[in-house]
């Protein structure tokens, strides 16, 4: 059999292989039988589905044995991480149905597919050119697959759209004329899919054996990253110059300080190496050219310091979540990079051994990638239980509200913010005080409490009405029964731990208004919110009942939330105008305020 043959039938068995598993999850996923109604086995399948093929294809430099037992060894340790992610991906907000789990939480699948991604991009292809015997890796030749992987892989999903493209078309064309065959069959799922599977792994095969078009592009790429890359130097130089100047308590209000600066080096960093084949040749031979390429790794170092500080008020003021361990990993990667690129910036100023660091720089920042990720995914420091961990933590220190605590546990604590809710609802729903409002928020969170919605009506129907003989409208009781918070609502007003709902009418001429007030919490939603009815007739919080104030205008750190609920229970409220008048013309209104004339402390 020729080469291009055996090239081809590679190729289209890896496909073929891919094309059957797909088909069948999505199958599953369709009729909801097994494997898509139990998480810990969608997501095994699904991760070989994915990195099966995909190894075999970034290991394109191994022989054909090494290349398939390259594939199954990748496959197989994404699908324990598959597991992992599996057992512990139950999460009460997300829920499509009651039965649990379901594909349709593609969250829980994708984003660690695509993290995952990028380990198998870095590790396949230096364990494909691992040398037997030796174990070591030609670096300039790791760099090359890297980068051909990338172009093959782009080029591959190029043909795959463009032949989508045609039969659209064609399905368009024939539509015209009232033949519909073509259009149905695109729309079976046991044609689309497993045709795409196998069109892209053709078209990998034939990128493969095209090494001229690859090449070319190669080198293209390499000469407008040359020219670009000292672009961004000079950018970035500039930029970090501006803050001897503003200095940076401007950049850090915008609360996008750590997101752009990072975006910034990574793309720098990207092109520096695009550019310099990942430091095994030098950008340019130009004095000038080098000099302004030390200087722009240099300036990186800084952003990525104010990138992390920036990341740590962050942190210390919300606490972890998932979201921001995955930031801090990426900031200790690039910072890695940075770190090590800065020092062989200082080498070439110096002119001691001038690029021989960032090839170093780059092998330890992708094996302390791949080991991290490795780590995050696969349960020793999963964020969403270190994300946990930090907000219970917070909850003990009294820096979170109870709403978000539960919200967060539900909807991305997964596993770990089930076993958190299950905790917090051991507590006793009768007592006082917040664990006993946290206690019942939990058990309505988690649907197996007392606090069923029947007897939750019941509850919310027995609350006290301020004034007396005011009645709350049954549409406004529903819309409350939508609000975790009520959970924890008493009846009783002569403790500490009671609820009311008090019926306002802030105009003389308007609608009728209600607030629902706690006796111990007063701003956590809906509690101390306005409700008024919209347009269509529907309840909707469009107001909030602001802080406090003493009577000359000035802030008062003397009110608490008891203080105007016995006051409405005792009917000792009264309203008050507004004296201030506001200016009104053409079609604005501009509110106007005066301050006392000592000032308030």
């Amino acid at each position: 059999m020729k080469a291009f043959d055996r090239i081809s039938v590679l190729h289209l068995m890896v496909g073929g292989l891919q094309a059957m598993l797909a088909y069948g999850l999505y199958q599953s996923a369709e009729l909801h039988v097994w494997p898509a109604t139990h998480a810990a086995a969608y997501i095994p399948l699904f991760m070989v589905m994915i990195f099966l093929p995909l190894s075999f294809y970034c290991a394109s430099e191994a022989t054909a044995v090494r290349r398939w037992l390259l594939s199954i060894g990748v496959a197989l340790v994404t699908a324990l991480i598959g597991l992992h992610q599996g057992l512990t991906a139950s999460s009460l907000g997300r829920r499509s149905d009651a039965a649990g789990w379901t594909p349709a939480q593609v969250g829980d699948y994708l984003a660690p597919a695509l993290i995952l991604g990028i380990v198998a991009f870095l590790l396949v292809p230096a364990l494909a050119l691992l040398q037997r015997g030796r174990w070591r890796i030609d670096y300039a030749r790791w760099v090359d697959a890297l980068l051909r992987n990338a172009l093959l892989l782009a080029q591959s999903a190029l043909v795959l759209a463009l032949f989508w493209g045609v039969l659209a078309s064609a399905a368009g064309l024939f539509k015209l004329i009232e033949l519909r065959f073509l259009s149905d069959l695109i729309e079976q799922a046991w044609f689309s899919i497993p045709l795409s599977t196998l069109v892209f792994s053709h078209a990998v095969s034939v990128v493969v054996r095209t090494h001229r078009v690859t090449d070319f592009v190669y080198q293209r790429s390499q000469q407008l990253c040359g020219w670009l890359y000292p672009l961004a130097a000079l950018l970035g130089i500039c930029f970090v110059a501006s803050w001897g100047v503003q200095g940076i308590d401007r950049l850090l209000s915008t609360g996008r300080a750590a997101t752009l600066l990072l975006w910034f080096a990574a793309l720098s960093l990207l092109l520096l190496n695009l550019a310099s084949r990942g430091g095994a040749q030098m950008t340019s031979r130009h004095r000038a050219m080098r000099l302004l390429t030390a200087v722009g790794k240099l300036a990186l170092l800084p952003m990525v310091i104010v990138a992390g500080y920036s990341l740590s008020l962050r942190i210390d003021q919300y606490g972890l979540t998932p979201e921001r361990i995955w930031a801090v990993l990426v900031v200790l990667i690039i910072g890695l990079l940075v770190g090590g690129y800065a020092l062989d910036a200082l080498a070439t100023l110096l002119g001691r051994l001038p690029g021989r660091l960032m090839p170093a720089t780059n092998v330890l920042a992708s094996a302390a990638t791949v080991l991290a990720v490795v780590l995050l995914l696969g349960g020793p420091l999963d964020p969403r239980r270190l994300s946990v961990d930090s907000q219970m933590e917070r909850m003990h220190r009294g820096q979170v509200d109870d709403q978000a605590l539960i919200n967060f546990l539900t909807r991305q604590g997964a596993g770990y913010g089930v076993a958190a809710l299950m905790e917090l609802a051991r507590e006793p729903v009768d007592g006082g005080g917040s664990s006993a409002r946290l206690a019942a928020m939990a058990l309505q969170a988690l649907g197996r409490t007392r606090d069923t919605r029947t007897h939750l009506e019941e509850k919310l129907a027995s609350l006290p009405v301020f004034p007396r003989g005011e009645v709350v409208p049954q549409s406004l009781l529903d819309k409350l029964l939508e609000q975790p918070a009520m959970a924890g609502c008493r009846a009783q007003v002569a403790d500490g731990n009671g609820c009311l709902i008090w019926a306002v009418r802030l105009q003389e001429e308007g609608e009728q208004g209600f607030v629902v007030l706690s006796r111990d919490v007063q701003d956590v939603p809906p509690f101390g919110r306005i409700w008024l009815t919209n347009e269509q007739g529907e309840w909707q919080m469009r107001g909030r009942l602001g802080a406090a104030q003493s009577l000359d205008g000035c802030s008062s750190a003397d009110y608490r939330p008891a203080a105007l609920f016995d006051a409405v229970v005792q009917n000792k409220v009264e309203f008050a105008a507004k004296k201030l008048r506001d200016v009104i013309f053409d079609q604005f209104r501009i509110p106007t305020t005066i301050w006392s004339a000592g000032g308030c402390r």
